[in-house]
């Protein structure tokens, strides 16, 4: 992810017009379609509900009349199957995601107590037969769940945890507060965010045993130093979460973690009662964090508790991205394509966590139902 901006968007009236300043790095000999056009349309054929290349290439076809005129483009042309493919394989994923990021801004509350964020990855399984699997890592903000950066990635699982570190110093998010998954509960990342002046809770499971460990032993004998039970009911089962806090200042750690103020040990008992059986079960989980609960421990740990939950609705966008935009069915050899085909979709999430859309099913067909209430849309959030 790229920190400089290289664009002037002062006189910029929507994103489309903005992606007339994006570098097009095909030969200007014999090019027939304006690339501001064509990622224009496809990011209104996926807010239209399509999402292969066929379907987006079939979407522009039959639109192209009224695309031209929303777009402001009256002699822009309609591109081929084959080639639209290889169109978007050649955009450059760093500086689309720079204007993208320039025009929409980071759009976090850096002084409320509340703007927590959380980092998680997203493979695109398209690619995964197909060579090296693509991801992509986002940083999303609780409240909103608007996506404030990303990052692409190739190969294993373990690269994310060097991709999240370098996103989280790029975008400066690592002096916020930020939410983890076990996956990056390690001392590097966790010293990167203390010492930038940042808070942390990440969950402690088997991939460090040793800490695992000792934060079960910390729980089982020390009396809690705060708690808080919770009731929800979601999808018609009732679930009882009772969060405990203990303090880590006394509690001897490994050398390697000397460098990332642990403070706090969050321990959360679920008891969830599906509705059919009535029968109640239950597991436990353990969370870290630098945020000290020696002022307001039961405020404090109020807000880490919800930081934990708020976590898992985030990671819950991946299924929307699986669901409403078809994304782990789309196969696609090209790695850069399938970057670019992520960005271009979380984009499209970004304009209607913008728009406060709830249901976004329900949006995209009515964008397809009543094309007059699409392009309301579109312009409410400045993207024409």
């Amino acid at each position: 992810m790229s920190t400089t901006v290289p664009y002037s968007l002062e006189d910029v009236n929507s994103f489309v017009e903005a992606l007339g300043q994006l570098i097009d790095p095909r030969d200007p000999r014999g090019k027939r379609h304006g690339l501001a056009f064509i990622l224009a349309a496809v990011v209104l054929g996926i807010l239209s509900g399509r999402s292969k290349v066929s379907s987006l290439h079939r979407f522009i076809g039959n639109r192209l009349a009224w695309l031209r005129a929303v777009t402001n483009q009256p002699h822009a042309q309609a591109i081929s199957r084959a080639h639209l493919p290889r169109l978007l394989a050649r955009v450059d994923w760093t500086a689309l995601n720079t204007l993208v990021e320039a025009y929409f801004g980071i759009q976090l509350e850096r002084d409320t107590n509340q703007a927590w964020v959380a980092v998680d990855g997203k493979t695109l399984r398209g690619t995964v037969g197909s060579g090296e699997p693509q991801a992509v890592v986002l940083a999303v903000s609780h409240q909103r769940r608007i996506v404030l950066a990303q990052a692409p990635m190739n190969g294993p699982k373990a690269s994310e945890i060097v991709v999240v570190r370098t996103l989280l110093a790029d975008s400066k998010l690592e002096a916020q507060k930020v939410s983890l998954d076990a996956h990056h509960c390690n001392p590097k990342t966790t010293a990167q965010i203390h010492q930038a002046g940042g808070e942390f809770v990440l969950q402690v499971k088997a991939n460090q045993p040793t800490l695992l460990k000792h934060c079960q032993r910390v729980a089982a004998p020390t009396p809690a130093r705060a708690g808080h039970v919770e009731h929800t009911k979601d999808h018609g089962r009732l679930t009882t979460r009772q969060s405990q806090g203990f303090s880590l200042a006394s509690c001897p750690l490994a050398k390697r973690w000397a460098n990332s103020g642990l403070q706090t040990l969050v321990v959360v008992e679920r008891h969830p009662q599906p509705p059919a059986t009535g029968k109640t079960s239950s597991d436990t989980a353990y969370y870290l964090s630098n945020r000290a609960l020696s002022q307001a421990p039961k405020r404090h740990l109020k807000e880490l508790t919800g930081a934990i939950r708020q976590h898992w609705h985030v990671e819950s966008d991946n299924w929307i991205r699986d669901v409403t935009f078809n994304e782990d069915q789309i196969k696609i050899r090209s790695p850069n394509q399938a970057q670019v085909m992520g960005g271009l979709r979380g984009l499209a999430m970004r304009l209607l966590r913008k728009a406060n859309v709830g249901n976004f099913q329900a949006a995209l067909e009515n964008f397809v139902d009543c094309p007059s209430t699409f392009q309301r849309f579109l312009k409410k959030v400045k993207f024409l």
